[in-house]
This record gives structure tokens, sequence and C-alpha cells, in this order.
């Protein structure tokens, strides 16, 4: 299936680790152009240099999602060098990193606020329509553990995309959301489990029908590039699960 994407101007805000650089991987792959941020300038640099080798069409610039008028300016600029955007992916997530308040503000501005800043200034730069994916997580639909500041705040992702999708799709934008389940990134967070509760590690992925095991990157990243991808023209306001059937609730 051709996806329609070549020549597309993509942008993605964590695009140098994980789910996020597996998304970068996937655009290109199909033809797009691809601007990306992250917090790590070495990281940001060596990315470019190899993905530009590859012969891509890059923009990777150093930005803190959080820091709210670096990241309007990245967007602008970004679009600045593509001619405009056809496709913006809000992956950064706070992780629900730190403690107490701290950990709940982080995750109100990276996560939600990330998304509602960078989702609006991107549609500015859609005057002909586009496509916005938000990335939540099985955790804003289905309690695993604590509720916390991360489930609570991916939670509100899917409340808000669907209500931006029902005003954008005014201006031609569709607006969907893929919620990754347990996604096994050997720096990241399931990393870190195997190496240090492996037990715990093999409980979560026994709990996958499709297999015991955790999900890829490279699986999240397909749905990721299908549902912001011209192939899927009339699928908007949708909330697309890459779980391995591991969430309980029925889907029908």
């Amino acid at each position: 299936m051709d996806l329609g994407l070549k020549g597309k101007r993509v942008l993605v805000s964590g695009g140098t680790r994980g789910i996020g650089a597996a998304i970068v991987d996937t655009f290109l792959a199909e033809g797009a152009d691809v601007a990306f941020c992250a917090r790590n300038a070495k990281a940001v640099a060596e990315r470019v240099a190899v993905l530009e080798a590859q012969g891509h069409r890059v923009d990777g610039r150093v930005c803190d999602v959080s820091d709210a008028r670096a990241y309007l300016s990245w967007i602008d600029e970004a679009s600045a060098a593509f001619g405009g955007i056809d496709i913006f992916v809000p992956n950064v997530s706070g992780m629900g990193l730190g403690s107490g308040e701290e950990a709940w503000r982080r995750q109100f501005e990276v996560d939600l606020m990330g998304t509602v800043r960078g989702a609006e200034r991107a549609m500015t730069h859609m005057p002909g329509g586009g496509s916005i994916v938000v990335i939540s997580s099985i955790s804003g639909i289905e309690p695993f553990g604590d509720i916390g500041p991360y489930a609570t705040f991916k939670a509100a992702l899917t409340t808000y995309a669907s209500g931006l999708g029902d005003s954008a799709g005014r201006q031609g934008v569709r607006v969907n959301v893929v919620s990754p389940g347990a996604i096994h990134v050997e720096d990241g967070f399931w990393g870190e489990i195997q190496r240090t509760q492996p037990d715990v590690y093999k409980m979560v992925a026994s709990r996958h029908p499709l297999g015991a095991r955790l999900g890829t990157p490279e699986e999240v990243a397909r749905a990721v590039v299908f549902l912001a991808s011209p192939a899927a023209g009339w699928i908007t306001r949708t909330n697309l699960l890459v779980d391995g059937g591991a969430t309980r609730r029925f889907q029908f």
C-alpha cells in the first residue's frame, strides 16, 4: 500500500530515541521530510548526521518542550525550513518523573500543554489541512497500579484530541491518538525494569494474548505513520491501541 507520504512535511517532538526515533525513521522510510527536536544537543547532532548520510531530508533542533517560547519557535522555524507542515506528532512525555507536585507540574507542562501548544501552533501552518497524531498510553484508559500524573494526563490527552478533532475537521485537519502498551526500549523504562526487576518484566510480558513479550517502538511507529498518512484520510477522532491485547476492556 502506498501511504502517500512522499514529500510530506512532518514534525515530531522527541526524535532521538525510543518511540520518537522509530516514528522519525518510519516517516523517512516512506519518503517524508522530517523535523524533530530533543533536549540533548549531542544526540540531535548525531541523529541528523546519520539520517542525512542516508540521503534523507531532516531538520533536527535542540528544544525543551516545557519551554513554551522555545518550543513554539521550533515549530515556526521548522515550518519555515520546510515551507509548511502536513503532519505533527507531539511525542515527548514527562514520564511521571519526580515526586509530589513537581511530577504533576512537569507532566502537565510536557504532556498536556506540550500537545496543546504544539497542536494549536502547528495548525496555523496547515492552511490546506493536515494530520495530528497524539501519543497517549493505555495507562490513560485502564488502571495499572497507582493513578498518578502519567496516567492522569495521558487520559486528558485522549479527551483533548477528541475535542480538537471535532473543531479541527472544519480546517481539514484530522486528529487521532495512538496509545501504546508496554513497549521495550533498551535504555528506557521497560529496559530498566528488565535489568532490575526481571520477575515483574516477565509477569507484564505474560499478560499479552499475542505473545509473552513487550511491544517494539517500530510497531508503535507503524501505527502512528498509517494514521497520519493520506491512506487513513477518513479516520479522525479515534484512539488506536498498540498493546498486544493487554487491555481487558471491550474494544468493539
